[in-house]
């Protein structure tokens, strides 16, 4: 007759091995989705920051150029030599805190005639446009638009992309109601990719005196 012996501490130990219970399988998928959540913010968030350099980059440049041909434009502007109308005989035809209208040669052909340019927020969009007008129509029906800066400005009544001053150094009312006062036009343009929130808006400021003004 076969002798029964008792189990050893291995068998024992075997014999008692469950498995993974419910409750280690429910805390290792916790701790995965926790690490997989953790991976994912970090992801996200170098996601946002590279866009938003990108996108800060991007404007940035776009108000450098910006700013360099509204400079250019209105230090070179000078009457026509024959103007459509008596009113548009002028260097400057309109100045108002986020429009200017001046005469100037946008394209130095070689004929070095004289378009009629606008330089305007759109406040609406945050954009910032150039409108030529060959004709010297000054109410721009049919102009040839060019989009300097988009969707990034933050020009508006508070903070104007333009202001005036006049011969004695005094700033002049804005709008400016006689455009010939004019002798210095300080330009400062805000760029703000995501306005109200930090970092804060780019601030470009160039003060500007056209040199074809005449003294009246």
């Amino acid at each position: 007759m076969a002798t029964l012996r008792s189990a050893g501490p291995l068998t024992r130990r075997l014999r008692g091995d469950r498995g993974v219970t419910v409750v280690e399988l429910l805390v290792a998928m916790v701790l995965t989705i926790v690490v997989l959540g953790a991976i994912y913010t970090i992801w996200l968030g170098l996601q946002r920051t590279y866009s938003f350099t990108n996108e800060d980059m991007t404007a940035q440049e776009q108000a450098r150029s910006a700013m360099n041909e509204m400079v250019e434009f209105i230090r070179t502007a000078r009457q026509p030599d024959t103007a459509p109308t008596e009113a548009l005989d002028v260097v400057i035809y309109s100045a108002a805190p986020n429009e200017l209208i001046c005469w100037t040669d946008t394209d130095r052909d070689s004929a070095h005639d004289l378009e009629l340019v606008r330089f305007r927020v759109d406040t609406a969009t945050r954009t910032l446009y150039r409108d030529d007008s060959q004709t010297g129509d000054s109410t721009f029906a049919s102009p040839h638009t060019i989009r300097l800066v988009g969707n990034w400005v933050s020009n508006d009544t508070d903070t104007p992309l333009f202001s005036y001053t006049g011969s004695d150094g005094t700033p002049l009312d804005n709008p400016v109601t006689d455009p010939t006062l004019i002798r210095e036009v300080t330009i400062d343009l805000r760029i703000d990719v995501y306005q109200g929130k930090s970092p804060v808006a780019h601030q470009l400021v160039s003060i500007v005196q056209p040199r074809n003004l005449r003294q009246y």
